[in-house]
């Protein structure tokens, strides 16, 4: 009978000791997913809609690499910094917006709206003074330190370019 209650106890002690762990594992998760929601929403807030590329020094990993629809656009902070000044000469009144967020481990998947008006030159074209407003998905993969390493973003790039008023012209046939 002894028996029977001293493995009757370490069972319980063992099953109030796994809860233990893993509510310590699940509330540094949740930590951890605060540290990411932060360190994503100064990456939007403050590095694009105020416009502070300064600010990518701490956001960034120095390894940064952004892809938009499967294409490299920048493979570092300097990169991206360039990359983001683009947007700012071809829409000085360019907005973010995040619409949903979820995190799972590293990774934070976002669903955005990107508005503004082409008032400035945006990649050589001249400025077409047209409103847009564009949606797209992102993933973004961030170290163990909380910091952003990589963007993968996807949006119709098609319909960016006839808000701003360009057209396809069908490919001549013989």
């Amino acid at each position: 009978m002894k028996v029977c209650e001293l493995i009757l106890a370490f069972l319980m002690i063992l099953h109030w000791s796994c809860k233990e762990d893993n509510k310590t594992s699940s509330d540094s998760s949740t930590s951890q997913q605060r540290i990411l929601q932060a360190n994503f929403k100064s990456f939007i807030d403050i590095s694009w809609n105020e416009k502070n590329v300064d600010t990518l020094s701490h956001v960034l990993a120095k390894n940064y690499f952004c892809n938009h629809n499967g294409i490299r656009v920048a493979g570092d902070r300097n990169e991206m910094q360039a990359f983001m000044k683009t947007y700012f000469i071809g829409f000085p009144d360019a907005r973010f917006a995040t619409d949903a967020t979820q995190i799972k481990d590293n990774r934070l998947f976002t669903h955005w709206t990107f508005k503004g008006t082409n008032t400035g030159a945006f990649r050589q074209i001249p400025a077409t003074g047209k409103k847009i407003k564009i949606t797209g998905y992102a993933t973004v993969y961030f170290n163990g330190d909380g910091e952003i390493v990589q963007e993968d973003i996807y949006f119709n790039e098609l319909e960016f370019l006839q808000q701003l008023g360009y057209t396809l012209t069908p490919p001549i046939l013989k």
